[in-house]
C-alpha cells in the first residue's frame, strides 16, 4: 500500500520528525497534533518537519499528504508543446489523490478511525447493542437504563414515605404513653428505634436515587459520544466522495485530451464526443505523436526522419514531405560554384545574388563596383576590376599595380587601326606615377584645368 502519512508520539523534547511519502507541492504536506491541524512548524529539508515547539509528552503527531485537486498541475492549450514532465505531474496528482482517498475512506466492512468523526447533524442507524464501556449506545439501551434508574428512584421514594409514616406513628405512641413514665420511656425508646430505622431507609433511598441519576448521566454521555462519532463518520465519507469525484473529473479531462494509442486518425474522442483542437494521440502505425488542429491531424513533433514530416507542395516543389522537398531543391538549384542552367532566370528588378554581376536591365549594362582611389582593396588580387571615381576612369589590378583600362584600337571589318581620344580636356588629371601618356593633337586644355605629370613620367601630344 502506498504511504500517505506517518504518525509519532511526542516526548516533550523532539522537534524533528521525518516523513516517507512523496508529494508535488509543499502546501500538500499537513501536520496535526492530537487531531488538530497546526502550522507551527517549518520544513527542515524535503522530508523532515521541524516544530517550533516540541510536541508534549504523549501528544499524537500526524504528518500526512493532502494533494490539492482544485486545479490541474498543468493545462494544455491548442497548438502548444507538451512536455513529458507536465503529463507526469498530472498523472501523479491524480494518483496521489486516489491513494489518499483509498487510505482514508471509511470501510463499510470495518476498520479503525484515526481521527474524530463528525456526523454533521445526521444519524447513525442500526447500531448494535453495547457490550463494552467504550461502545456506542442505542436509544433503546439508553431508554431501558433510564427506566431502571427511575424504578430505583420510585422504590427509594416509597421507602422514604414509609419511614415518614413510621415517624408519625412513633410520635403518636409517645403522646399516648405520657400517663405512664415507664410506658412513655419504653414507647419513646421504641419510637427512637423506629425513627433510626426510618432514617436508614431514607438514606438508602437517597443513595438509590443518586445511583439512578449517575446512570442517566452516563447514558446521556454515551448518546452524545455516539452522535459525535456519527458526525465525524459522515464528514469523512463526504470528503472521500469529494476527493474521488475530483480525481475522476481530472482523469476524465485528461482522457478527453489524450486519446491514447490508435492505428489511424480518430474522428471522435474516447467518450464519442466531437474532437477539439489540441487533442493528442499516439499513432502506432507511424510511431509518432499527432495533434488535432481543429480540422485535421498533424504530426506533433519531428520524429527523427524528415521523410515523416508533412510538407504542403508549393511552387515547383511537388513533394508532400520535407525530405522529398529538400531533394527537389538540391536537384533544381543553381550551384554558385558551377553548373548548367536548364531554364531562364527572370529578375523583377533590383534583385541580385552574392558573387554575381548585377545588370541594369535586360539590354542595359553590367554594374561594377566604384569608389575613390583611397577605397581600393587593401590586398587586391590579379584581375580585380573597378571604376575609380577619383581618376574618373576604369581600372584593373595586374598583380603588382592598378592601371587604367581604356578602349583598344577599333576599325571596320576587323581592321583594329584607330585609337581615338578627346580633343579637349575639361577636368584635372594626374598621370599614374611611373607611367607615360600620349594624346593625338591638337588638344585644348580648358582654363583652370591642371594636368599633373609625375617625376620620371612623360606626356606626349602628337
Amino acid at each position: 500500500m502506498a504511504v500517505t502519512q506517518n504518525t509519532y508520539t511526542g516526548n516533550g523534547s523532539t522537534v524533528l520528525y521525518s516523513f516517507t511519502f512523496p508529494y508535488l507541492e509543499e502546501s500538500d504536506i499537513k501536520v496535526s497534533l492530537n487531531g488538530t491541524l497546526t502550522t507551527a512548524y517549518t520544513l527542515a529539508n524535503a522530508t523532515t518537519v521541524q516544530f517550533n515547539t516540541a510536541p508534549s509528552n504523549g501528544a499524537a503527531v500526524r504528518i500526512y499528504r493532502e494533494t490539492a485537486v482544485e486545479d490541474l498541475q498543468a493545462t494544455f492549450f491548442s497548438g502548444s508543446a507538451i512536455r513529458a514532465q507536465d503529463l507526469n505531474d498530472n498523472f501523479l496528482q491524480s494518483n496521489y489523490s486516489n491513494q489518499e482517498v483509498k487510505d482514508r475512506f471509511l470501510d463499510r466492512t470495518g476498520g479503525t478511525l484515526t481521527g474524530t468523526l463528525n456526523a454533521g447533524g445526521f444519524k447513525i442507524t442500526n447500531v448494535g447493542t453495547p457490550t463494552d464501556n467504550s461502545d456506542a449506545s442505542t436509544k433503546a439501551y439508553v431508554d431501558s437504563t433510564i427506566g431502571t434508574a427511575g424504578s430505583y428512584a420510585a422504590q427509594a421514594g416509597a421507602s422514604a414515605t414509609a419511614a415518614a409514616t413510621s415517624a408519625t406513628n412513633s410520635a403518636t405512641s409517645a403522646s399516648s404513653s405520657s400517663t405512664s413514665a415507664t410506658a412513655s420511656a419504653s414507647s419513646a425508646s421504641a419510637a427512637a428505634a423506629s425513627q433510626t430505622a426510618s432514617a436508614a431507609s431514607a438514606s438508602a433511598a437517597s443513595t438509590s436515587a443518586s445511583n439512578a441519576s449517575t446512570s442517566a448521566s452516563n447514558a446521556s454521555t454515551s448518546a452524545t459520544n455516539a452522535a459525535s462519532s456519527a458526525t465525524a463518520s459522515a464528514n469523512s465519507a463526504t470528503s472521500a466522495a469529494s476527493s474521488a469525484a475530483s480525481a475522476l473529473a481530472a482523469f476524465d479531462s485528461f482522457d478527453d485530451r489524450y486519446l491514447g494509442d490508435k492505428a489511424t486518425d480518430p474522428t471522435v474522442d474516447n467518450d464519442g464526443d466531437p474532437l477539439t483542437a489540441g487533442d493528442l494521440y499516439w499513432n502506432t502505425t507511424l510511431s509518432v505523436m499527432k495533434v488535432y488542429t481543429g480540422s485535421t491531424w498533424l504530426i506533433a513533433y519531428v520524429p527523427g526522419a524528415a521523410a515523416n514530416i508533412s510538407f504542403t507542395p508549393y511552387g515547383s516543389v511537388a513533394s508532400n514531405n520535407v525530405q522529398g522537398a529538400v531533394q527537389e531543391l538540391v536537384d533544381e538549384k543553381l550551384n554558385l560554384t558551377g553548373g548548367t542552367m536548364s531554364g531562364n532566370i527572370t529578375f523583377n528588378g533590383g534583385q541580385s545574388f552574392p558573387n554575381t554581376v548585377v545588370l541594369s536591365g535586360t539590354n542595359g549594362s553590367a554594374v561594377v563596383p566604384n569608389g575613390t582611389t583611397a577605397q581600393r582593396d587593401a590586398s587586391p588580387a590579379t584581375g580585380y576590376f573597378r571604376y575609380n571615381t577619383t581618376l574618373t576612369q576604369f581600372e584593373g589590378y595586374n598583380g603588382s599595380a592598378w592601371g587604367a583600362i581604356g578602349g583598344g584600337a577599333t576599325g571596320g571589318t576587323g581592321n583594329a587601326a584607330f585609337y581615338e581620344n578627346d580633343s579637349s580636356i575639361t577636368a584635372n588629371y594626374t598621370i599614374t606615377a611611373g607611367r607615360n601618356a600620349m594624346s593625338t593633337g591638337p588638344v585644348t586644355v580648358a582654363n583652370g584645368v591642371v594636368i599633373t605629370v609625375p617625376t620620371n613620367s612623360s606626356w606626349v601630344v602628337l
